[in-house]
């Protein structure tokens, strides 16, 4: 435990998981649903983990770029239908035990990421079914393998096609009509559809699908502040609420304000003035970006 934590009483970030696999790499941490004789299938223990690896890693400072991908051939295949199978406890009924603990469960995979400060980049590769849909969704930037399929999985055991948030943010990637086919029919849509339709950022061969994430991620980190990067991605996700031009504005210009004012603006400043142009070259060290 660090004198960070050990001083202000903060947790120690450790996360060991039996259905969750984290590989830290430096400043980029590598979360795998690691269900795959399952497809990754969504099953309470796996939903849970999810949720308070999201909930912790928010205030690991170490963390700066989350890349989120699934072990074996499937990225998330939707619910896992044995736990679906399960009977409600003792003290609570189905309708209970659906709305407050497997609906809310769920639903908030997709809060937490979005409430998560860091970038989360999406290394998705073959089938991301119903939640899995959902989460892929939920990523700031995605790489899709060649084999990825995703569809709205729901509709073809009765339920509605819109869930887990999706209805909240496919559209906004995708536009209004694109959306609509995708969560109105069960339909399977492609890697290159969904490049085409401006949901994918790359798509790669399956191999290549992890490191190619990371990498975008390791650039991500060399070139931004970490405190900068948390507030961009704070914005954005802020816009897309439909907020008015003029809130959005204002916290730009507070959070501009708040990162110009930390040690990593300061120095990023000086480094840009012509005059600081040798000392930069002989004092790399000094002008890098430290404070989360």
């Amino acid at each position: 435990m660090s004198v960070y934590q050990e001083s202000y009483h903060l947790p120690e970030f450790t996360y060991e998981y039996e259905k969750l696999k984290i590989d830290k790499r430096g400043p980029v941490y590598v979360c795998a649903f690691d269900d795959a004789q399952n497809l990754n299938a969504m099953s309470y223990k796996q939903m849970a983990e999810f949720n308070d690896f999201l909930i912790k890693v928010r205030m690991d400072k170490d963390c700066r770029v989350i890349v989120l991908t699934g072990e074996g051939r499937s990225f998330c295949a939707g619910f896992n239908l044995n736990d679906l199978a399960l009977d409600p406890p003792e003290d609570m009924g189905r309708i209970q035990r659906d709305f407050y603990i497997m609906q809310r469960m769920c639903s908030d995979q997709i809060v937490n990421m979005r409430r998560c400060e860091q970038p989360i980049i999406g290394a998705l590769k073959g089938y991301a079914v119903g939640g899995g849909l959902s989460i892929s969704c939920a990523c700031d930037l995605r790489v899709l393998g060649e084999s990825y399929k995703m569809n709205a999985g729901y509709l073809s055991i009765g339920y509605t096609g819109t869930d887990m948030g999706g209805a909240f943010f496919l559209p906004k990637i995708v536009g209004y009509a694109r959306a609509a086919e995708i969560l109105m029919n069960p339909a399977r849509h492609d890697a290159q559809q969904l490049l085409d339709w401006g949901f994918a950022n790359r798509v790669v061969a399956d191999d290549d699908v992890l490191e190619t994430a990371v990498a975008m991620a390791e650039d991500m980190c060399k070139q931004t502040a970490p405190f900068g990067l948390r507030l961009t991605k704070e914005c954005l996700q802020t816009s897309l609420d439909g907020t008015s031009f003029e809130n959005v504005i204002k916290m730009e210009n507070r959070n501009q304000v708040l990162a110009s004012n930390t040690n990593d603006g300061i120095m990023g400043t000086l480094k840009m003035n012509p005059h600081n142009k040798q000392d930069v070259k002989d004092n790399p060290d000094k002008y890098a970006f430290h404070n989360m």
